[in-house]
């Protein structure tokens, strides 16, 4: 599931395309892998990676512009793992991102949002950040 997932995104590489193009080409794809993801208990074992970068896209409001830099992420993410050879990070980014994604085309495609899940995608990644804010901080007060 995997490598199927990691080739079909990698075949987006040197392609840019626009949120209407994204649904078009990945919609029936995202969703049947998110349904996998789901019914093997995935999702439960990688929400806290799901919440974060739902949340994190969640800093842009306009859907297609949040859709379109996600997919451009999850490319980015896909190709940088296969260059580095890390199959771990390979693995939560191709099940986050699918699930992220799958998510991001149903609110494009109903204009419904799942506003329990906002909050708590926006929350977890506030959590996130404030943790790497007082982690630079203590780099910070280590160079004065």
């Amino acid at each position: 599931m995997i490598n199927e997932i990691s080739s079909y995104l990698y075949s987006f590489k040197n392609k840019i395309m626009e949120a209407e193009e994204i649904v078009k080409e990945c919609e029936k794809f995202v969703l049947k892998f998110a349904k996998l993801i789901e019914d093997q208990s995935l999702k439960t074992e990688y929400e806290e990676n799901y919440y974060t970068i739902l949340g994190y896209t969640y800093r842009l409001e306009d859907n297609k512009q949040r859709l379109f830099y996600t997919f451009q992420e999850a490319i980015y993410a896909i190709d940088l793992d296969k260059l580095m050879r890390n199959e771990d990070s390979l693995k939560l980014n191709c099940i986050v991102y699918i699930l992220v994604l799958d998510s991001i085309i149903k609110e494009y495609k109903t204009k419904d949002v799942n506003e329990d899940e906002k909050l708590k995608a926006i929350d977890t990644y506030k959590i996130i950040q404030d943790r790497q804010a007082k982690e630079n901080s203590k780099y910070h007060m280590y160079q004065s």
